[in-house]
């Protein structure tokens, strides 16, 4: 199993972003595909809101890119209400996992879109996917 990570901020309702950052290390948007990899089978999706805006929002995710086999994925991986004053202590909650069967085309480029329907402030996304 290989293991790819890009994470970062989401501001626009409806507007796909690219996730591609890496914690503050140097890395390409893109993630390229293992040598030996022929697909995805696993997808893990943290996201967190500042929670500006009262809304409610469903959230996912678009793989694209010359690393696909059949072209481009969105997968949703998760929701939210905002509704009130916001005020927490800090909640954790574990990531979005979801096993996949995605074709994939070693050594070439995904590309990972994060996107909210809602705007419920700035969203924190951080995406990984699992190749076989």
């Amino acid at each position: 199993m290989y293991y790819r990570s890009r994470e970062g901020s989401i501001s626009a309702a409806d507007t796909y972003t690219s996730i591609g950052s890496l914690y503050g290390l140097s890395t390409t948007a893109s993630v390229q595909v293992p040598a030996g990899s022929s697909k995805i089978v696993g997808v893990m999706v943290s996201v967190a809101t500042d929670g500006a805006a009262n809304a409610a929002s469903t959230f996912a995710i678009q793989l694209q890119g010359d690393g696909l086999t059949s072209g481009t994925e969105t997968l949703t991986c998760g929701s939210i209400c905002v509704d009130g004053t916001n005020a927490s202590t800090g909640d954790f909650v574990l990531p979005f996992q979801q096993a996949v069967d995605i074709g994939v085309i070693p050594s070439n480029q995904v590309s990972i879109n994060g996107v909210m329907a809602g705007d419920t402030g700035t969203v924190e996304m951080a995406v990984t996917l699992v190749f076989a």
